[in-house]
Formats: C-alpha cells, structure tokens, sequence
C-alpha cells in the first residue's frame, strides 16, 4: 500500500512540475495572411515566439527617468541638433547622449 502512494505521489509530483513548465513558456503569436483572389500566393501564418537568453534578467517593464535626467539628455539632443552639420555627425552625438542617459540609469 506504502509502494502505491508514493509511486501516486511522485506520478502527481511529476505531472504538477510539466504542468508548471508548461506555463512558464511563452505562447506565440499568430499573423495569419489569407489568400487574395486572384492571387497565386497561398494563405500563410506567422508564428513568432521570444525566447530569453539565458542569464538574462526578465525585463521590468518600464524605465522610470528623473526629470532632472531627461532635461539633461534634452540639453544635449538640443545642443548636437545645432552643432551637427551632417548626418554623420547627428548620429554620433546622439548616440552620445543616449550613452550618457544610460550611464544614468545604471548609477
């Protein structure tokens, strides 16, 4: 009787952990792209499921800046928009900025 009940309870305890693991994987989202009249495409579907990268930390959602930060990170869009004479040189310095708000963040 003994052998029954814990070969039930590890069966249950197995179930109970798939059932978890289960759960805890992302369901993926479905494009589906019917077929047109006339059209020599057949209908499609799109499944797109994200995976987290190992060791990754889950993402919390949102990103809160101080006021003071973002006036900071203005200041220099502000100022790069009036120094930049091409392209080339818009970029960098936003890219600048944006390293400079990220720094910020990570303090």
């Amino acid at each position: 009787m003994k052998t029954i009940a814990i070969s039930g309870l590890a069966a249950m305890a197995c179930l109970l952990s798939a059932l978890g693991t289960a759960q805890a994987q992302p369901q993926p989202r479905e494009y589906s792209f019917p077929s047109q009249d006339g059209s020599k495409s057949p209908p499609s579907t799109l499944r797109i499921t994200e995976q987290q990268q190992p060791g990754a930390a889950a993402p919390s959602g949102v990103i809160r800046d101080t006021p003071e930060s973002l006036s900071q990170y203005q200041r220099c869009r502000n100022q790069v928009d009036r120094e930049a004479i091409n392209n080339t040189q818009l970029q960098g310095g936003v890219a600048a900025c944006l390293q400079a708000l990220e720094a910020r963040r990570n303090r």
